[in-house]
């Protein structure tokens, strides 16, 4: 997976996915896709972990999408201020 983040102070994140790949989020992450990806949404892990979120404040369910036929985008948008910042390729 290939990914741009765009914008401040209302970023998003752009995911350019290979065919047959998945990405897990939370529900209401997602902003738009291309018709080529499938959504699935599971409670992710059982009951127990369904409980462990709901304590937390998280959502009850996790989404799955997956690039069917060839390479997808996705893409995930703040809905408040802020940035998103790549901390896996950060130097330092």
């Amino acid at each position: 997976m290939k990914y741009t983040v765009l914008g401040e102070p209302l970023p998003a994140v752009i995911c350019n996915v290979e065919a047959g790949e998945t990405l897990i989020t939370e529900g209401g992450a997602m902003s738009w896709m291309s018709p080529n990806m499938r959504m699935q949404t599971t409670s992710g892990g059982g009951l127990g972990k369904m409980f462990g979120r709901m304590l937390s404040g998280d959502t009850l369910f996790l989404n799955r999408y997956t690039a069917q036929g060839g390479p997808g985008e996705i893409a995930f948008a703040s809905c408040f201020p802020g940035s998103i910042r790549d901390l896996k390729n950060r130097a330092g």
